[in-house]
């Protein structure tokens, strides 16, 4: 049985997930890879915070954020 995620639980996840995407663009490796590679590291305040930002922008918005599809 797992427990509801809580408020924090979701920043920090989304914080984790944002270093990963840094991370892989700059050192030019795949998400999937920074991730896994990653997953058990701590994640820093300045992710968090970031994170915050991110959901409280995205709770104030009207419409849909526009998915882009990428041509692979």
């Amino acid at each position: 049985m797992s427990r509801p995620r809580t408020k924090e639980d979701q920043d920090v996840r989304l914080g984790r997930n944002l270093a990963a995407a840094f991370i892989a663009t700059s050192h030019g490796i795949g998400l999937d890879y920074a991730r896994k590679k990653y997953a058990n590291r701590p994640v820093g305040q300045y992710w968090i915070a970031l994170a915050r930002l991110v959901t409280a922008d995205m709770s104030k918005r009207d419409i849909e954020p526009e998915r882009v599809s990428t041509i692979q």
